[in-house]
C-alpha cells in the first residue's frame, strides 16, 4: 500500500473551489487499488472539506499541521498557546486591525463587507462565525490590511516570543501559528513516514523533502526556486498533467 499526502490548493484545485473531474477520478482510482490518500492545506478543515465531498473518510491535515482529522475525529495538535492569544487580541484592540481567527471549527473575523476574503472564509457554510472571544482555542491568526511598518514591527515582536511562527501570506496579511505547527509532524502524529507527496506553496518544501518520491506542481512560479531542493518531478498546474502524475502511482 503506498500513502500518498497531497497539498490542495494550488496542488489538487486551481480555483480554490473544486478539484477537476479527471483529478477526482484519479484519486478515487488509488482508493479503488487499495492505496491510502492524505489531504493536507494551510487553510482551516472547513475549507478542506469543502473542496473534496467525495472524500470525507481520508485523513486530513489543517492549518499546515495544527489539526487532523482520522476517523471522523479532529484533534488540535498545535494550538496556539493562551498568553499568545490573550496578546493577540490585545493587539488586534488596541490597533482595530482586520482579522481571521480560526478555532477548531468556528471562526471569527474582522473586515470590510466588500473585502475579497470574505466569501472565501466558510464557502460551503459548514461553520459558525463568532464573536472573537468565544475562540478559545485558536490554531490561526491572519492579521489583514497592515502597513508596512505595522508588518515589520509586529512580526519582529511576535517572533522574539519563540512560540509562534510569523509569516506573511500576501501584501499586508501576517500569518501566526503555533512555533512547532507543522505537516510533517501531522503526518507523524497520523503514523506516516513512508510516503509520497504533492505540492506546490512555501509551507510544503520540507514536506515534499521527506517523501520517498515527491511532486511540485508549478502553481506559483515565483516560488521556483524552492524546487530543486524539494522535488523529483515539476509538473505544470494543469488539471490533465497533475492526474497523469497521480495516475502513474497507479502503475
Amino acid at each position: 500500500m503506498k500513502r500518498i499526502v497531497f497539498d490542495v490548493e494550488g496542488t489538487l484545485s486551481f480555483n480554490g473551489q473544486v478539484m477537476a473531474a479527471e483529478i477526482v477520478a484519479a484519486l478515487q482510482r488509488l482508493l479503488a487499488l487499495g492505496h491510502q490518500i492524505i489531504f493536507t492545506s494551510t487553510r482551516p478543515l472547513r475549507h478542506l472539506l469543502a473542496l473534496m465531498p467525495t472524500f470525507h473518510d481520508a485523513p486530513l491535515i489543517g492549518a499546515n499541521g495544527a489539526l487532523v482529522v482520522k476517523a471522523g475525529k479532529i484533534e488540535v495538535l498545535a494550538p496556539i498557546v493562551p498568553a499568545d492569544l490573550r496578546r493577540l487580541r490585545g493587539i488586534i484592540a488596541q490597533a482595530n486591525l482586520d482579522y481571521v481567527v480560526d478555532g477548531q471549527w468556528n471562526y471569527a473575523a474582522q473586515m470590510a463587507p466588500a473585502h475579497p476574503l470574505l466569501d472565501q472564509l466558510d464557502p460551503k457554510r459548514l461553520a459558525h462565525r463568532v464573536p472573537l472571544a468565544e475562540i478559545t482555542t485558536a490554531v490561526k491568526v491572519t492579521l489583514l490590511g497592515l502597513t508596512a511598518t505595522q508588518t515589520t514591527d509586529l512580526a519582529a515582536g511576535l517572533r522574539a516570543h519563540q512560540t509562534l511562527a510569523v509569516s506573511s501570506a500576501a501584501e499586508g496579511n501576517l500569518v501566526i501559528t503555533a512555533q512547532h505547527s507543522h505537516q510533517a509532524t501531522a503526518l507523524r502524529h497520523l503514523g506516516v513516514t513512508d510516503y509520497i507527496a504533492f505540492g506546490n506553496d512555501q509551507t510544503d518544501p520540507a514536506l515534499l523533502a521527506g517523501a520517498r518520491h515527491s511532486v511540485w506542481v508549478t502553481s506559483k512560479p515565483q516560488l521556483a526556486h524552492l524546487a530543486p531542493t524539494a522535488t523529483v518531478v515539476t509538473c505544470a498546474p494543469d488539471n490533465r498533467a497533475v492526474a497523469a502524475q497521480i495516475a502513474r502511482l497507479a502503475e
